[in-house]
């Protein structure tokens, strides 16, 4: 009879693999939080004039992506999340410098039609 050779021990290579994948999210994830704000270029502007107050921010990306507040939403949501606005409340677009024309006039357009009026949009020098 041949004698089985018996190895004593942990295979430590899935361990390594479920470890190197974990690792990669953390370090994707840490990267956006580290940022903490989404990708936006913004338009240059010649003049320049701080807002204070500011109470809500919508953020218009280049891929057509509403933000407010720093959630994702989609055009029905952005309507609905608008009746929680008071008339009072400083209003903040960021606009991404290649957004499509026609999601900054959605966005005023619905703004408008709540009656909020005290908007301001942000530019860099």
């Amino acid at each position: 009879m041949k004698s089985i050779k018996r190895y004593e021990g942990i295979n430590v290579v899935p361990f390594i693999d479920v470890l190197l994948v974990l690792l990669a999210i953390v370090f994707v994830i840490s990267n956006f939080i580290a940022l903490g704000k989404i990708d936006v270029k913004l338009p240059t502007s010649s003049t320049k004039e701080a807002i204070k107050d500011v109470k809500h921010n919508i953020v218009i990306t280049e891929n057509s992506e509403l933000y407010v507040n720093d959630a994702l939403v989609d055009r029905e949501e952005f309507k609905r999340r608008l009746f929680e606005f008071s008339k009072d409340d400083v209003i903040t677009i960021v606009s991404d410098k290649k957004a499509l024309y026609e999601d900054f006039i959605f966005v005023v357009d619905v703004l408008k039609e709540r009656g909020l009026e005290k908007i301001s949009m942000a530019t860099k020098r």
